[in-house]
Parts: C-alpha cells; structure tokens; sequence
C-alpha cells in the first residue's frame, strides 16, 4: 500500500527535481516521512527543510543536485580512503557527499558526539532527528545568548570525541554550525557533510581552521575572555586523555 505525501505548495520550486521527488515517495513509503513543509535552512549545496513523519517533526536535508554552485567539495573528497572513485558527473557527486555525511554523521554518534540522529538516506537525501521545541528549531550558536562556562566545555568534549574518537576532522566549525538548547545549554554539532578523515592529507590544516573560527568567535563574543589557539588545543588533548587515555 502506497503512503500518502505531500509536498507544501509554497516550496515546490526548491530542490524537487524528479529524481528527489521520487527518493521523497521511496522514503514515504518506507514510512520514514510523511510531508515536507517549510525550509530551516539554506546552505552552499542542500536545504534543510522541517518535515512530519505521524505529525512528529523530522529533519530532511535536501542536496541541490541540479542547482548548486559549490565547486569546493574535490578538496574534501580525494584523500579520504572511504570514496577512492571519485566521479566527475555532477550527480554522482553529491550522491556521494549526501553518503559522506550519512557515514561521518554514523562514526559520530558511535563515538557519543553530539550530532543529530540520522534516521535514513535516499539518493541525494537525509532524514534526520529534529532539533527544537514544537516546530521552531534550536538557534544556532553565534544568534544565541549562552553561558560559557556551560558550553565551553561541551564544546571541547565534543570535537575531541569526534577528533580522537571518530577520527574524523569537522573541516568547517564554527558558531553557525552549533545549535543550542537555550533552556538547558546543551549543544549539537550540525553540517558534516565535510568532515574528513583524520588520515585524510589535508586534515590538520582543517583541524587549524576549526580551532581558529570557534576561538575568534568566543573572544569576539566575550570581550575579557583572551582565549589563545595554543589553549584550546591543549583542552583538546587533556580531553582525549581523560576519556581515552594517553596512547590513543
């Protein structure tokens, strides 16, 4: 038996090609989702889009197949020992970046970092865990009044999990890509569809990058903080020796 779904009118003129409509019905009839409504979130390659699965809301990240501009993902891709065939063909691209981020979002929750639940994945699609109150989403770090003694050390905890744990670098951290539960603090990391590998060649120059952008936001948002790079990287290894001792 065929599941209903439906796609809000008002949003038919994103992404919906024919292929994604058809992944769409596929997920529908596998009972992973029921409409797709309105979008969270615009980004370089996929829109995020509030969806409903028995009137609970669920997350669907949509990669822009036919649309998108974003000619960076090859320095993301080559060098990474999971996805030695690299295709040229647009398509097969972000087919395969949805699918990085599926395996980098899997290797994260294994490792007890905080990331949304992935629920599935078809073609050029992600389902995943909603994050928010009612149907309005958590905000985003750098929109957010927080206490850093709080979220600081969420922050540490987290990416040396996915540093030391997953060994996977985030590759584009930042309070954009931090939601926050404003009633208890809590922290989620989102965006990983560019998180390499740590083998990955170009992997300590990311990891550079990620500690620069989080540093310079906290210093930037807590005038007397004078937080250095050197600081937060040693938090990082004291982390990873508190949870996964010295010889990891």
């Amino acid at each position: 038996m065929l599941r209903k779904f439906e796609i809000d009118s008002k949003i038919q003129g994103y992404v919906f090609d024919e292929s994604t409509k058809a992944a769409l019905y596929k997920l529908a009839n596998n009972n992973i989702i029921d409409s797709i409504d309105s979008p969270i979130a615009s980004g370089k390659e996929a829109i995020t889009f509030l969806g409903h699965l028995d009137k609970n809301p669920i997350v669907a990240k949509i990669y822009k197949v036919e649309t998108s501009n974003f000619r960076n993902m090859d320095k993301y891709i080559k060098g990474d020992y999971r996805f030695r065939a690299v295709s040229k063909d647009r398509r097969d691209l972000f087919l395969l970046w949805a699918n990085k981020e599926y395996k980098n979002l899997t290797l994260a929750i294994r490792n007890e970092v905080s990331v949304p639940i992935v629920i599935a994945k078809e073609k050029n699609i992600l389902i995943m865990s909603f994050l928010g109150e009612g149907e309005i989403p958590q905000p985003q770090l750098t929109k957010a009044i927080f206490d850093y003694d709080i979220v600081y050390p969420q922050i540490i905890e987290n990416y040396a999990r996915l540093l030391y744990g997953a060994k996977i670098v985030h590759a584009d951290f930042s309070a954009y890509n931090i939601l926050i539960n404003l009633e208890t603090q809590k922290i989620t990391i989102i965006d990983m569809g560019q998180a390499v590998v740590y083998s990955h060649p170009k992997s300590k120059e990311f990891l550079k990058r990620d500690i620069m952008n989080i540093t310079d936001f906290l210093n930037k948002r807590f005038k007397k903080l004078n937080l250095t790079y050197e600081v937060v990287l040693e938090d990082l290894k004291k982390k990873k020796e508190e949870i996964y001792g010295r010889d990891n």
